[in-house]
């Protein structure tokens, strides 16, 4: 039998890393989630009208931003998602594509970054493993290094799959930063540069975090950048260039509205409101402590430092006993045995004697990363904070590695033995959480019986002469979910006039089709006309002529005539 040497083998492991990263992110990708989302429906269809009219749906042409539902998102994936369109037509899969694809590749980067990161600190392990395997098959002992432990940290970890098989921005501003940060430590500066910005006009949070970043970077490695000055120059200059329109649309005042509504620190705030009457209380008995304790500055660093920490209540980050968004049923953002990894991969970072430089940027990264989930409403939030990844596979792949350099040489081979069953356990466990429980307990925040009525409406119209569709609750923004399922040809609709208003307005009307409130007791009532709504918008006198499900079996919405 032919002898494996060391490099071949660490290729055979690199490469079973990313099949399971490959796997795990594409194995049934068009039908987990379940359905497309409020976000894929709207990416997707206006990729869609992009491509074939060079407009969205309210027809501005080549948009920067996305006016979508009044949220005016950055609209960089919404271009990344137009050639899988162009090749796989309009459907979730080609909505998909473009994250699951980053998300790989930010596996592979992974290990590049983590690499560079410690390649002079020479942290990996070796295991001796029985004589009668190495002379078979190997030829030495088998070493691995903290990269490619991180990387596999990465390619299993639960939220880095759940976010990667959405087609979403997010997972763009994750991966560009990453390949911006390798570009940097591989001194290819123009590259970093461009992702960076990239990655700045990705996704809301990022417009937070990499300002924050990038300068830290540049303030940690000036005498770096200073022999690189020529390319710095004209690569700040590119950049400029290319993200001056982006500002001015991201500092419009309607674009600005988005950042009002998720703003925590807006007066509506439910806190705000009760400080308020404290204090006005305290003003009137001249209550001096409560004057200062509750006075408005003190109020926002409150509500920053509780969504600041938030993120890192152990509770939020390994489990999950109440279904929250962006979590797999019955676990977390991490595995549980993930935790005292991170602990003793921290104490490490802070205390062990390597690139001070390193070890800020990794400290950086992280507690920079949660700021822009800290200052909007609904902390703590996956989505907000998903660019802290794979900071924490890389301080735990730290802490993994260094609990096994306690082991004795040839006694190693047991705690990997044990690390790997634990490996196969968790992705085991993951599998069935998220492929088969999820799609049935979650189903209804993908909206699922919407696509199934939709798909029922349009092969039913000629039947109508009106279809009316409520549009909230399980119908809400029932409007895109139509034109993103029935493909509605983009010009014709702008031909009809487009969307007129987004979020904010309760009415639409394509065709014969209306987006509306419906208030039972007040409408014609015509056997012409078909009402879709929720269960509970009809009354005991409605003809229902057909009923939509969940895949859980609850029965969300009604076809009635």
């Amino acid at each position: 039998m032919r002898l494996l040497s060391k490099t071949n083998l660490s290729h055979i492991i690199f490469i079973l890393i990313i099949t399971l990263a490959l796997v795990l992110r594409f194995y049934n990708i068009s039908n987990v989630p379940p359905s497309a989302s409020l976000d894929e429906a709207s990416i997707g269809y206006n990729a869609y009208s992009i491509l074939q009219t060079g407009a969205d749906e309210y027809g501005n042409r080549f948009p920067v931003l996305l006016r979508a539902y009044d949220d005016w998102r950055p609209s960089l994936y919404v271009y990344l998602v137009i050639p899988f369109i162009k090749l796989f037509g309009l459907d979730v899969l080609s909505v998909r594509l473009p994250s699951v694809i980053l998300s790989l590749l930010t596996v592979i980067a992974t290990y590049l970054l983590t690499k560079e990161l410690f390649k002079k600190s020479n942290i990996k392990f070796e295991i001796c493993l029985p004589r009668l395997f190495t002379k078979q098959i190997f030829r030495g002992n088998l070493k691995f290094e903290i990269s490619e432990v991180a990387m596999l940290l990465l390619a299993i970890s639960p939220w880095h799959i759940y976010i990667s098989r959405l087609g979403h921005e997010v997972n763009t501003g994750l991966s560009f930063f990453i390949f911006a940060l390798l570009f940097f430590f591989k001194d290819k500066i123009f590259f970093s540069l461009t992702f960076f910005t990239l990655s700045f006009m990705s996704y809301q949070s990022e417009k937070i975090f990499i300002p924050l970043f990038v300068l830290t970077l540049f303030f940690l490695y000036w005498n770096k950048l200073l022999t690189h000055k020529k390319e710095l120059f004209f690569s700040s200059i590119f950049c400029l260039i290319i993200t001056i329109p982006f500002i001015q649309a991201t500092l419009s005042p309607q674009a600005l509205v988005r950042f009002k509504a998720t703003n925590a620190f807006t007066s509506q705030d439910e806190r705000f409101i009760e400080k308020s009457k404290i204090l006005a209380r305290a003003v009137e008995e001249n209550d001096l402590i409560s004057m200062i304790v509750n006075n408005r500055r003190m109020v926002y660093s409150q509500i920053f430092l509780e969504g600041y920490f938030s993120h890192l209540n152990p509770n939020w980050l390994f489990s999950n006993f109440s279904e929250d968004r962006h979590k797999v049923p019955g676990l977390g953002l991490f595995y549980p045995w993930e935790a005292i990894f991170i602990v003793v991969g921290l104490i490490l970072l802070i205390f062990q004697k390597f690139d001070y430089r390193i070890k800020l940027i990794i400290i950086a990264w992280s507690a920079f990363s949660i700021i822009p989930a800290a200052v909007t409403t609904d902390s703590p939030h996956a989505m907000r904070a998903f660019t802290v990844l794979p900071a924490p596979q890389i301080i735990s792949a730290l802490g993994l590695m260094h609990l096994l350099s306690f082991v004795k040489q040839k006694r190693k081979i047991i705690p990997v033995l044990f690390f790997s069953i634990l490996i196969l356990s968790s992705i085991t466990y993951f599998w069935k959480q998220y492929f088969d429980i999820f799609p049935k307990t979650q189903s209804s925040s993908f909206q699922y019986s919407l696509a199934q009525v939709i798909k029922y409406a349009i092969n039913n119209e000629n039947s109508y002469d009106r279809v009316v569709f409520a549009n909230k609750d399980n119908l809400y923004q029932s409007y895109m979910f139509f034109l993103f399922n029935s493909r509605y040809d983009p010009n014709k609709y702008q031909n009809l006039g487009g969307t007129i208003s987004g979020g904010y307005n309760e009415s639409h009307k394509i065709g014969k089709f209306e987006f509306r409130p419906i208030d039972w007791d007040k409408e014609l009532r015509d056997n012409n006309t078909l009402y879709i709504g929720n269960v509970d918008e009809f009354g005991t006198d409605a003809n229902i002529v057909n009923r939509f499900y969940e895949l859980n079996g609850k029965e969300t919405i009604n076809a009635v005539n």
